[in-house]
């Protein structure tokens, strides 16, 4: 009986759900635009104040209520545009290479460890302010680790669902409250191989004594698949929340002990991927993760060239130009156009993916673009996604009866939403099963010409569209802050 492929519901959070439908600002603004009305229209009896009030709060509810094109905010949009236009009207640099890191980084702490059984081999430790509670004690650490990828081309499907299954229980084991780790990031960097370089491979792969037939053969496919071969690294970033790493040390917690600590719990890390088959490259040191960032901001800099880097810091050594449409780079050879892009949550499939649901981003993009598929998941512990899980169901069995009451056509989204609300709930009584808040994010450049980077950006939107994604929404008039998220930082997730 051949096996049947395991399939996955992507549906739980399509939507933001909550007691009021708007966001806590909007509901602010119109408090206070409510109050200054009635304050003016009791102070005047104005028959003209009136008027003008209902106009302006019926103007405003038709902004907030309008949708562009893609289903994202006009207001949104609207107000992006403005701030960016407020905060560039000069033709200067956005970031210049000094003593100061960009902004969106914020306050952090450069820290290195290196166990002694293995002194010249340090690992790179980033400490990040919280700064909403500007306090170094509540921030969080994070580490990067280098590990060789799942992605082996075609896989009978069980191998791909045992993959899954592997994952999914990696991903429930962290997320464990003895464990340490809030969000783990996966980043895979597909940059495009030279055509010279894939057919010198594949010509090292005829070994003597090949037939005439098969030489010839090998030959034409190297020739065919030399434009578009792609070569593949994986990062994984933890996120170590750091009060609740010091609660699990016994004494006082200092930066011996911390630093230890989080060698140890990078141990365990390492130890639960690679029993989900993923095997570990590098612990990327204070050089290494360096050179990743410069690398992902100068593709020409290689990801394993280390010459010019001292700290992580010196990974920000260009200096940035923003644009509404991208972020140029002033690389060390030519310019570098980026743009960043993230998968909305009621973009998300709604229909059973399979396992490997999100491959189209990674090896389906024609031709090679160079890119970087950001997999951020924040990690919840079972109790609290079990009471997430039913109060989102709460509000979805909600709103499909106010569908039901006002005769209302239902448009599949809260009946979708509910679907998968009933889903999490039943498989978190599984064992090894956690929460997970899941959050996709792309990154692409092109060199010299940003029309280059236009076209890879709609090779990439019809990618993700073959893969079952409605839409990517592009960080358009962000995506200089907008990078950071994209590196291995371990930012822009949310539970």
């Amino acid at each position: 009986m051949a096996a049947q492929e395991r399939t996955y519901v992507l549906g739980g959070e399509t939507r933001r759900r909550a007691l009021f439908a708007s966001s806590g600002r909007v509901i602010a603004a119109r408090g206070v635009f409510l109050v200054v009305w009635m304050l003016v229209l009791l102070d005047t009896h104005s028959l003209v104040v009136l008027i003008v009030g209902l106009l302006v709060g019926g103007a405003g509810e038709f902004a907030l209520a309008r949708r562009t094109a893609l289903g994202e905010s006009w207001t949104g949009k609207v107000w992006d545009g403005v701030v960016f236009r407020f905060t560039h009207r000069r033709p200067v640099p956005d970031f210049v290479p000094g003593e100061a890191l960009p902004p969106e980084v914020g306050e952090v702490r450069m820290l290195s460890y290196a166990p002694p059984a293995r002194p010249n081999v340090p690992m790179a430790i980033v400490h990040h302010k919280d700064h909403a509670r500007r306090s170094w004690a509540t921030g969080h650490l994070t580490a990067t680790i280098e590990i060789k990828g799942g992605g082996d081309g075609l896989l009978p499907v069980r191998a791909v669902n045992t993959s899954g299954l592997l994952f999914e229980r990696l991903l429930g084991g962290l997320a464990s409250a003895e464990i340490p780790v809030d969000q783990l990031d996966i980043a895979t960097r597909i940059l495009p191989v030279h055509p010279d370089a894939y057919r010198e491979h594949m010509r090292g792969l005829v070994v003597a004594g090949t037939p005439a037939r098969l030489r010839r053969s090998m030959a034409e496919l190297s020739t065919a698949a030399a434009g578009n071969t792609e070569e593949y690294r994986s990062f994984v970033t933890l996120r170590i929340p750091l009060a609740q790493l010091a609660a699990g040390i016994a004494g006082p917690a200092d930066l011996e002990r911390v630093a230890e600590e989080t060698f140890a719990t990078l141990g365990e890390v390492v130890r639960r991927f690679d029993g989900a088959g993923y095997q570990l490259r590098h612990v990327l040191g204070p050089r290494r993760l360096g050179a990743l960032i410069r690398h992902l901001h100068d593709p020409d800099v290689g990801i394993d060239t280390q010459e010019g880097i001292a700290t992580v810091a010196d990974g920000w050594g260009y200096t940035r130009w923003a644009h509404p449409q991208f972020v140029r780079i002033e690389g060390a050879a030519r310019d570098w156009y980026h743009a960043v892009g993230h998968i909305p949550r009621d973009a998300w499939p709604q229909h059973a993916v399979g396992a490997r649901w999100m491959e189209h981003l990674v090896t389906r993009v024609n031709p090679a673009t160079i890119r970087t598929v950001v997999a951020q998941f924040r990690l919840v512990p079972k109790a609290q996604a079990r009471d997430l899980a039913r109060v989102g169901l709460t509000y979805d069995v909600a709103d499909a009866r106010t569908e039901r009451r006002k005769g209302q056509v239902a448009d599949g989204v809260t009946q979708a939403a509910m679907s998968a609300s009933r889903r999490t709930l039943h498989d978190l009584l599984q064992p090894v099963v956690a929460g997970t808040y899941p959050s996709v994010r792309v990154m692409i450049s092109a060199p010299d010409d940003p029309e280059l980077l236009t076209a890879a950006r709609r090779r990439v939107t019809t990618a993700a569209e073959n893969g079952g994604v409605a839409r990517i929404a592009w960080q358009d008039n962000r995506h200089h802050r907008a990078l950071i998220t994209a590196l291995p930082m371990a930012r822009g997730v949310r539970a």
